[in-house]
């Protein structure tokens, strides 16, 4: 089981700041506790705290985090195809991976935060096409990083006479994770995933969606990571407290808010024993990389990589 851990990066679940040396210090921690990776949000608008809060560009943080570590991996959580073109998504991507000597894990995401977009001007469909543009960018990105010449054709993009050098430094290309959990996401995921990506549920949700990824792919496992709320070693009442805010924070994401009870059923809490049971459990079912949102994020990564990582190596 490999370890990941998501930077705060936007004041959210209880960090002091949303600035760069936050994020810093954290991701340098991270490493110095030897995770294995490390994660950013990737929106141009605050989408957890209140809109106006600051919320810094995600390629940009991790260009400066990239030349200030040295082995963890470095990965937008998720990174956001609704804001830039894919062929310069896929170039920006084969320069962090130059960069960094090989560490860049494209994790790109159809996107939700339609406010941040229409804001922008940029475009933001219905969730299936959102998914569809998806498919397009991963295409052309793995072409891009694996071919000398691009010519594509597509419902949104056309590609003529392109080149992209250097290529990255992971071969045949950098992994791509898919993240979701949708009908449409899932036959994306089938079809082009290196590991599959989804926010964290109970045990026994995880098993069906691995029974259902194994048939869609002909009986073939497809690697599987999931992310999650991280509460671990923390005292009843502030559990209490932290999936209160934790809900609050993501309530304007879904048609049908979570609870706090939801937050609880879904994530990882309790003590270290019970957290290691439930990873254990992960592990059995094939999960193979787990990223944590931990809560508070630079105490709560600490109490995990001292009392839960060393189960697992």
């Amino acid at each position: 089981m490999k370890f990941g851990v998501r930077l705060a990066v936007q004041g959210e679940m209880g960090a002091p700041g949303a600035g760069f040396d936050y994020a810093k210090l954290m991701a340098l921690k991270a490493e110095e506790l030897g995770f294995d990776s490390v994660w950013l949000p990737d929106h141009v608008i605050n989408a957890h705290m209140q809109k106006r809060t600051p919320m810094l560009e995600c390629w940009t943080v991790l260009s400066a985090l990239a030349v200030l570590t040295s082995k963890v991996k470095l990965a937008g959580h998720t990174f956001n195809n609704s804001l830039r073109n894919p062929a310069v998504m896929a170039k920006m991507a084969a320069t962090l991976d130059v960069i960094s000597g090989g560490r860049v894990i494209y994790s790109l995401g159809s996107a939700w935060f339609k406010h941040e977009t229409s804001s922008y001007d940029l475009p933001f469909d219905e969730h299936d096409q959102r998914v569809a543009r998806l498919r397009e960018s991963l295409e052309i990105a793995k072409a891009l990083w694996t071919q000398d010449e691009v010519n594509y054709q597509g419902p949104f993009h056309t590609l003529r006479d392109a080149y992209l050098e250097p290529k990255p430094v992971q071969k045949p290309h950098i992994p791509i994770w898919v993240p979701g959990d949708s009908e449409a996401t899932r036959r994306l995921a089938a079809d082009l995933a290196d590991v599959w990506l989804t926010y964290s549920q109970p045990p026994e949700v995880i098993a069906e969606w691995v029974d259902d990824m194994t048939r869609r792919r002909g009986g073939r496992r497809l690697p599987m990571a999931v992310s999650t709320v991280c509460l671990a070693g923390l005292a009843q009442p502030d559990v209490d407290r932290w999936s209160v805010l934790y809900a609050k924070e993501r309530e304007h994401r879904f048609a049908k808010p979570p609870t706090p009870q939801d937050v609880l059923n879904e994530n990882l809490w309790g003590t270290a024993a019970q957290c290691i049971d439930r990873i254990r459990k992960y592990e059995s079912l094939g999960v193979e990389h787990l990223i944590i949102q931990p809560i508070p994020p630079l105490e709560g990564m600490q109490y995990f990589a001292k009392e839960i990582m060393p189960a697992f190596q």
